[in-house]
This record gives C-alpha cells, structure tokens and sequence, in this order.
C-alpha cells in the first residue's frame, strides 16, 4: 500500500517518568547533605518559599546553601486559597526566566499544599516541563498536595480547574517542619489521612481513633510534653502509612485513565462547597464535610451499619473537623453533582465507605431522590454532634493575614 492511501497513523508512546519520596529530619541543618548534592551540578538553586516559611527558616535555609557553597535566589510567595491562579502562576514563571534558569535545572519548591500546587504549575507550563525538587512543610501538603502528580490552579470559581501531570524529580519529607505549624493546619492536614485511611487501611484509620487528638496536640510528635516519645513512634507510623496508601493507589493509574478513584473521596462535593463559603472553607475541612455525607449516603443505602456510621463521624468531631456548613444547601449539593459528573465524565463516581471501615465502593451513578434523602438524613443527624456538626477555625481566616501588599506576591531578593 503506498502511503499516500494511509488514512491511519497509528501511535503509541510510553515514558518512563521516575520520582523519590526522601524521609529526613532537618533537611536544612549543615550536616544534611541530601538537597546539597542535588544542587551542587549546578552551583546555584532558585527556591521559591512560602513567606511563612522564610519568616521562619529563611536565614536558616540561606545559610545552608551558603555553606555548601551554592548560590541561593530566594523568592518568597504569598499563596492563600483567593490567590491560586493563573496570574500567580504567571508571575512565578516571571521569576524563573529572570533566573535564567538551564532547560534541566530543577526550581526547589518550600511550602504548603498551596505552593506547590501553583509553583509546579508554573513549572508544567514553563518551557511546557520544567523540574522541580519539592518540600512540603503543611501535613495537607506531607498527605496529599505533594504525594500527587497534579499541580493546579483555580479558574473562574472552579477549583484546580487548569491543571496538568507533573510529577517532581524529588520529594523531601521532613516531618520537623510540623513543630511551627498552627493547630488548624494540623487539622486541617488530617481530614486527608483520614480520607484515605477509612477506605484502604482500617489499621491506620484506628491509630488516629486513638491518638488524634494527642496528634493534634503535639504535632504529630514534632512540640515537647510528656507523652512525646510515646506519640512520636505513631505519628510516624500515620505519616508513612498514609503516604503509602497514597502511592499504592496513584501510582498505577497516575494519569487518571481510570477515572473510579478511591481518591475522590471527600472531593465530590467539596471542590464546589470549598469556595462557596466566604471566606473559602480550609481544605481538610471541606474534604471532611464531603466525606461526612458520603458516609450518610452509604447509611442511607445500606453499605455502612449504623453503628459504623456513628463511629465514622465520631472520629470526625472528637478531632475538631467539620461535619457539615450552612452553605452545604440542597441546592449546592445539586450544583457541585452536576459539576462532578461533567468532570467525571458523565458518571458520578462517589467513593463510599464500606463494611466496617478500611474498604470502599465507588457508586457510579446515585439518582437524585437518593441524593436528597441522603442530604435529609444529613442534616437531621450532624446537629447532635458537639457544635452541631461545625469545626474549628474552619475559614482559611484563621491563616496569618500577610502584613504586606495584597495585590502583587512578594519578591524577596535574591540571597548570597
């Protein structure tokens, strides 16, 4: 057959795409050469930190490149929820060509779930795959942000609605970062450990039944007190875990060929309720809510018992997580499952609870007289739950309020 009678060019490409997750204590102490010798091919590093964070640790992380001999530029990013868009992501990708960055040359990434989703963003995007070393210093960002290969920015009201696969060259999971973060990202980071514990690992699940809110208290182990040493074993047990659990079930399908994700649970309602609320509803928080009525709805259709169905959100309100929001109306629920199915396409997709915990089911399609009636059953059983179903410090409000311009991302000079 001549070519020019070919009306079909098959192709087929597959890609190896290899990534480390790299457990340390202190990867900014001198003795740690870890992130040293990942720099040191290129005698200098451009580090975009949370502005959090270099208030914190920003001599710190200048003296470590210092003496290592490495040439640091540090820009510092404010990065709240109202601020994950495109013209951030832009403006980082500014940054980057002014630091003439080499084509293989790795960005480093310091910060929370926020950070690194809209940095690595911009690294997608910038010369359409720039790498990038990240270091997550939130639990959400330990847990989930930075277990994934998505990377994201908010859209037109719509969460993570620009986005793109982009795993990172390296991981560096320092759990000592936890001792400075505030109770409520500590809640808020546990909302996702228990997303993914209550469907793929009971045993885990049952650890922060226990200790949670010894968790909470200490910071996963990371502040001082008598029980520390104690706790410090489980918190580390819960991290791993948690991670693993993560790996175990993205790893496989890290381009979401297959959309019936046990992942989505606590994230078929919430992406809509999240920025519904004003100001927007922490993460942990929203993804509890949204796990809550899937609880409720797997109650109402017989997946759960009811004494599971109690335990379940027991576990929620001992640890201070919300249960549900006034926002969370009928007609909300309605939206955000029209919007999910459009994403999911055409079907719903809803992970739900199963047996006695530690196992799943995903419902493809749930009509909406299920729907309702679940809501219904929702609404009457959070209100004997302790503040009638509301969390703590729920509202990103509760974050640091950046004394700065609110108007552009702060820029801190490049370092030595």
């Amino acid at each position: 057959m001549s070519n020019n009678t070919v009306t079909t060019l098959p192709v087929s490409i597959s890609i190896e795409i290899a990534h480390s997750y790299h457990f340390v204590t202190k990867v900014f102490e001198s003795g740690n050469q870890l992130l040293a010798n990942l720099y040191k091919p290129w005698k200098r590093c451009l580090a975009i930190v949370d502005y959090a964070i270099y208030d914190l640790y920003g001599a710190q992380i200048q003296e470590y490149f210092k003496s290592n001999t490495i040439s640091a530029t540090i820009r510092r990013a404010y990065v709240p929820e109202d601020r994950k868009t495109i013209d951030t992501a832009l403006e980082i990708c500014r940054w980057i060509t002014e630091f003439d960055l080499v084509r293989r040359e790795p960005v480093l990434l310091v910060g929370g779930g926020l950070v690194t989703d809209v940095a690595g963003f911009a690294c997608a995007i910038y010369r359409r795959s720039t790498p990038y070393i990240r270091i997550p210093t939130t639990l959400i960002g330990l847990i989930d942000a930075s277990v994934s290969n998505r990377v994201a920015v908010n859209w037109h009201g719509l969460k993570n609605r620009l986005g793109a696969y982009h795993e990172p060259v390296h991981t560096i999971i320092d759990p000592k970062f936890l001792r400075t973060l505030p109770e409520s990202e500590i809640r808020n980071g546990i909302a996702e450990i228990l997303k993914i514990t209550s469907c793929t690992h009971r045993e885990t699940l049952e650890l922060l039944e226990r200790h949670g809110e010894t968790l909470i208290e200490t910071h996963f182990g990371q502040l001082g007190g008598g029980h520390v040493e104690d706790i410090s074993g489980v918190a580390d047990k819960v991290i791993r875990q948690a991670i693993q659990c993560v790996l175990d079930v993205e790893i496989p399908n890290s381009r979401e060929k297959d959309l019936n994700r046990v992942m989505y649970f606590g994230h078929t309602w919430s992406p809509t309720l999240e920025l519904a609320v004003t100001p927007p509803l922490l993460h942990g928080h929203a993804v509890a809510i949204d796990i809550c009525y899937s609880a409720t709805l797997a109650r109402s259709l017989g997946r759960i018992s009811s004494f599971t169905y109690t335990r379940l959100l027991g576990i929620f309100s001992r640890l201070g997580l919300a249960l549900d929001h006034p926002m969370f109306t009928l007609d909300l629920m309605r939206k955000a499952t029209a919007l999910t199915i459009a994403t999911r396409d055409g079907l719903l997709r809803a992970t739900v609870p199963t047996k006695d915990l530690g196992t799943y089911e995903i419902l493809p399609l749930v009509d909406d007289r299920a729907l309702q009636e679940a809501w219904e059953m929702h609404k009457k059983e959070v209100v004997a739950y302790p503040r009638k179903g509301l969390g703590l410090e729920m509202t990103i409000d509760v974050r640091r309020v950046h004394d700065g311009t609110m108007t552009d991302l702060v820029e801190g000079e490049p370092t030595w």
